[in-house]
């Protein structure tokens, strides 16, 4: 994420594209496991990032109408930049890189709000901010299931049981 100083415009647009590209990866994440279950957790998180790019949109939009909308270049990290590095990733290293994303996102958003004078857009920073931090728990409780259970993200019954080899 960008260092401290930046205008609430360019916050903003910096901001919806990260939304926009978190909920890239957690639809792609999603089509990746085979377990119902934890396909459903990761399509809701793909859906609360493009509710939080229309809240930042709307944002915008009320502040800046004047000014066309721009978004910046990615912010996520080389190894997520295009899909075909981020199909080459095992679902776990995902894992990894979209919560340490959800940290970054949750650090900028409440720089933002420190920095940011207006009232309201404080408030909508602070509560996206709340947001990924919800987002980076329920990431790292998938992550730490994965890490326990191996086939817990392949397979929806049983994932407990030990894996034998034939």
């Amino acid at each position: 994420m960008p260092a401290p100083g930046i205008t609430a415009l360019e916050a903003l647009g910096i901001a919806i594209r990260a939304e926009q590209d978190a909920s890239e990866v957690y639809s792609e994440l999603a089509d990746r496991v085979s377990n119902p279950y934890l396909e459903q957790k990761i399509e809701t998180l793909a859906k609360e990032e493009l509710q939080h790019k229309r809240i930042l949109e709307d944002a915008y939009q009320k502040q800046f109408s004047e000014v066309p909308l721009v978004l910046p270049p990615s912010q996520l990290p080389k190894a997520l930049t295009c899909k075909a590095d981020r199909d080459r990733l095992s679902v776990k290293e995902i894992l990894s890189c979209a919560i340490e994303q959800e940290r970054n996102s949750r650090e900028f958003y409440l720089r933002a709000a420190d920095e940011t004078e207006d009232l309201t857009g404080k408030r909508m920073f602070n509560f996206i901010a709340d947001w990924e931090y919800s987002h980076q728990m329920a990431l790292s409780a998938e992550y730490e299931m994965v890490v326990r259970y191996p086939r817990y993200f392949t397979e929806a019954t049983e994932p407990w049981k030990p894996e034998f080899k034939r």
